[in-house]
């Protein structure tokens, strides 16, 4: 017998997960053994709904006193009737559904592409490689003792240690969400990502330095809130099929709330601070320095300038 339309069962994405033929006017659609479609939702009744031609080529839906009913998505007002197209999806119980008839013309077939580059796991081996490599550069300038085999040693394995934890909880919600883990993507973005991070502040850290320009650490960090915001979409974009539009839109709040929790942090630390020197953990090379200085006979005079200044300053008090 010919199928007169066909009652879809919908995934979280609106993908479809089954597709069952109706072969009868009125169909039941229900949890029970006597039902012409059964959904096995324990939130759906034996008999929970009646389907039938409507008006204008679309179909009447007819709740059969179900304790949960239906509701149209996205609305979740509860129905007891509802006229409803092809392109209208029906929430009963914990299950999304949508009919449509046998000559609905479905979209074309897509092409078939090659797996991008960073979802391969050659992919993620070459940039873990790379932030292996920069960060044993980072921490071995850091250091001041060739036999610091401890201090060189300690911030990378804590590091490889951060970011696998890192990508398996994104993988696993990756699982959860969409049925696959994407192991290598999430790793291939987080890599890449810290190696972008970690090469862009060192950049701007020696552009401040040799240019004697600190606008450029609040150039930097900028540049450097952007990149987590970007890591953070990729990341996204991986678990999520919503718009790409809202994804970035959380990536950048996410990014900009951290921002104000460590201005925050920052400011209320501050007191503490009074006083304390500050200093960079590596010492630069003099040779990136493209900016001339004051002379030692200039820098003796000013000291001496301001220390006549803060003697009389001491008399007067006195």
């Amino acid at each position: 017998m010919e199928p007169l339309a066909f009652v879809e069962v919908l995934g979280r994405h609106g993908d479809v997960q089954a597709r069952y033929p109706v072969t009868r006017w009125p169909a039941c659609v229900g949890r029970g053994y006597d039902a012409d479609i059964i959904i096995d939702d324990r939130y759906i009744a034996a008999r929970h709904l009646r389907i039938e031609p409507g008006a204008d080529g679309g179909f009447k839906l007819t709740d059969l006193g179900s304790v949960n009913g239906i509701s149209l998505r996205p609305s979740a007002q509860r129905l007891s009737e509802a006229e409803v197209g092809p392109d209208d999806v029906i929430r009963l119980g914990r299950t999304q559904v949508r009919v449509r008839m046998p000559g609905y013309a479905v979209p074309p077939e897509q092409k078939l592409r090659a797996t991008s580059f960073y979802r391969r796991p050659v992919a993620f081996l070459l940039a873990a490689a790379m932030l292996l490599g920069v960060a044993l550069w980072n921490a071995w300038v850091a250091t001041t003792r060739e036999d610091q085999w401890a201090l060189l040693l300690a911030p990378t394995v804590m590091m490889c240690v951060a970011v696998v934890l890192w990508i398996s909880v994104w993988s696993l919600v990756s699982r959860i969400v969409g049925g696959r883990a994407n192991f290598s993507a999430h790793g291939f973005v987080a890599c890449a990502g810290l190696v972008g991070i970690v090469v862009t502040g060192t950049l701007f850290e020696y552009l401040s330095f040799g240019l004697d320009a600190h606008w450029f650490d609040y150039a930097g960090a900028a540049v450097l809130a952007v990149l987590v915001a970007y890591m953070l979409y990729r990341h996204l974009r991986l678990n999520s099929r919503a718009s790409r539009t809202k994804l970035a839109a959380i990536a950048a709040t996410i990014v900009l709330g951290g921002i104000g929790i460590s201005v925050g942090l920052d400011r209320a630390a501050a007191p503490g601070r009074e006083g304390v020197q500050g200093y960079d953990f590596a010492i630069k090379p003099p040779a990136v320095l493209a900016v001339s200085g004051v002379t030692p006979e200039a820098f003796l005079a000013e000291s001496d300038k301001l220390r006549r200044a803060a003697d009389a300053a001491a008399l007067e008090r006195d």
